[in-house]
């Protein structure tokens, strides 16, 4: 009688080294696009951020520019005091507060502690790329107030129509403020990305002074 044998088989070294060779580079695969991937959401999340940072200060701008020189009583003299490319300066009587209003712009909010904000500065500092608003400007210590309002702020250009839509030469002069019925706002936010580069991202938009 023949009898067979049967004989069962490993895997060699060679197989088992293949095995994991193929293993490291599908590993190496996946983990490249993780890392890829991640990056990509961080910097998307980054840049959102600064888009975000633009946008918050031009609306910031934009409803308080808007009612610049309201004055119900038409006896506050209330308008935009200061223009230039990077700094404007106004007043209204009545954004809020307890005095607002009342026919007269409260420039010392130490004489009217519960005053609405009726004296506004917008102005970019350069130096230290940030939008600041002041409250009071000029009105004296413990009276201005100056705000960052956001950072990563790297240019802010103002420009100033009159009614026909034409361009008012910055500064403004004096004579021309009472002229000025559209502020043009660019603004323009940075920040860096996963691998260190610098990105930006503007807004331009335009606000029409209802009471100039």
């Amino acid at each position: 009688m023949t009898r067979s044998i049967t004989r069962s088989h490993g895997f060699t070294l060679v197989e088992i080294l293949v095995a994991i060779f193929v293993m490291g580079v599908a590993v190496s695969a996946i983990y490249g696009i993780f890392i890829a991937a991640n990056k990509s959401y961080h910097t998307q999340d980054r840049i959102a951020e600064a888009q975000q940072g633009v946008r918050v200060g031009t609306d910031f701008m934009v409803r308080n520019i808007r009612m610049a020189g309201l004055d119900p009583l038409g006896t506050a003299g209330a308008g935009i005091e200061d223009a230039t490319a990077t700094s404007i300066r106004f007043t209204a009587d009545g954004i809020k507060g307890t005095d607002w209003m009342d026919g007269i712009i409260d420039r010392n909010n130490s004489l009217t502690p519960q005053s609405g904000e009726e004296l506004i500065t917008f102005q970019y500092d350069s130096d230290n790329r940030r939008l600041r608003r002041c409250l009071y400007e000029g009105g004296g210590i413990g009276v201005e107030s100056w705000q960052t309002l956001i950072d990563n702020v790297s240019a802010l250009t103002l420009g100033y129509l009159d009614a026909g839509g034409n361009a008012i030469t910055t500064p403004v002069a004096s004579t021309e403020l009472g002229s000025i019925k559209t502020v043009v706002i660019s603004m323009t936010c940075f920040g860096t990305d996963t691998q260190g580069q610098t990105f930006s991202r503007t807004i331009n938009t335009r606000v029409i002074c209802r009471n100039q």
